[in-house]
């Protein structure tokens, strides 16, 4: 009994270090999960039903106490395939694992914080305060939000998390913080280097947030060709209410000698009643240079929290294109880009985060 004793405190004694340095650990996620059923009035087959497993997640982070002020910093995020019908699934473990999300290295201190990585754009990053459904649904305004030329083949969706990235994210002075990023081109050629640099101003303080951000594309579409995006996002709070809005313009080189400015806009808003939520997004997407190429999605939800880590929830979309345009669900596999055609979902789904 006394040596089983002796080889208990001598393993705890050389386990303890290695519970210290692991004290700043953090493991979160996030399981969302909904079934749905989705219409397309122009699509061969007009219905589907459907599971989603949207972004549901599980992540590491932490950080080391480095001295005088300095911490180093570290978040490795992966996306599951939660449902197992993901075209990945297959290939990647039966889902598990199924695309990295925000996972980077980096330093944290008084002069901000530096990070390199795989990470969201401070563009993308901007339109989040006001977005009701995690980017990650049929339901979400950036079916709309963030694109240009509907299901167009030239390289304008700016909801984008950029590889080989690395970002400064500034401290908070007065509520004003800056988010500044760049992704260089690793392969460039002689005539093409497709870099980016994305930046967001940001006011956050009590019940205003308002945030200017900005995307540069070099040579994304086409050389010598510059493609980019400004937006402007604010939310304002009134008690159990909050109120948002996006106002966008996204220009973009449809060919080498031709190129359009978008605009796009959403209006959504947010009222808290008991554990229950209903909230309301209405976004309309511009046309580009052709005629009747524009969107419009309304969408509704209804979120009950069974607590403060899982909510029940509820949603309803339609988005209807016009004549020419060809926006659809972002969502899983799209499900049906005609030209003119109106679109719906209705869902009800969990979400437990941890």
């Amino acid at each position: 009994m006394q040596k089983k004793i002796i080889a208990l405190a001598v393993a705890a004694a050389i386990s303890a270090p290695a519970f210290a340095d692991n004290a700043n650990v953090t493991v979160y996620g996030k399981a969302f999960l909904n079934i749905e059923s989705v219409n397309n009035d122009k699509a061969a087959v007009s219905n589907a039903t459907r599971v989603q497993t949207n972004a549901s997640r599980f992540g590491v982070k932490g950080k080391e106490d480095l001295g005088d002020g300095l911490s180093g910093i570290y978040q490795f995020e992966a996306q599951f395939d939660a449902d197992g019908s993901g075209a990945a699934s297959a290939t990647k473990n039966g889902g598990f694992g199924n695309g990295t999300r925000n996972s980077g290295v980096g330093l944290e201190g008084g002069f901000g914080t530096v990070i390199v990585g795989n990470w969201d754009t401070p563009f993308k990053i901007a339109h989040n305060k006001v977005e009701l459904f995690d980017n990650t649904t049929v339901f979400s305004s950036i079916n709309l939000i963030g694109r240009a030329g509907g299901a167009d083949t030239i390289n304008s969706n700016y909801n984008t998390r950029q590889a080989n990235d690395v970002q400064y994210w500034s401290p908070s002075l007065g509520g004003v913080k800056l988010t500044v990023s760049y992704s260089p081109d690793e392969a460039p050629t002689a005539t093409q280097n497709k870099s980016l640099a994305s930046l967001a101003a940001t006011y956050d303080v009590e019940d205003i947030y308002v945030s200017i951000a900005g995307e540069s594309r070099a040579d994304v579409n086409f050389s010598g060709k510059t493609d980019s995006a400004q937006r402007l996002v604010a939310r304002y709070t009134i008690g159990d209410f909050w109120l948002g809005l996006t106002a966008e313009n996204i220009t973009v080189n449809k060919t080498a000698a031709l190129s359009y400015t978008q605009n796009n806009a959403e209006l959504v808003g947010e009222y808290k009643f008991g554990s229950s939520k209903i909230a309301l997004s209405y976004a309309k997407a511009g046309e580009t240079s052709v005629a009747a190429t524009g969107a419009n999605q309304t969408s509704l939800r209804y979120g009950y929290g069974l607590s403060k880590r899982t909510e029940l929830f509820a949603a309803y979309t339609a988005l209807k294109n016009d004549t020419a345009a060809t926006y659809g669900f972002n969502a899983g596999t799209t499900y049906g880009t005609n030209a003119g055609s109106t679109q719906s979902a209705f869902g009800t789904g969990l979400i437990v985060s941890f």
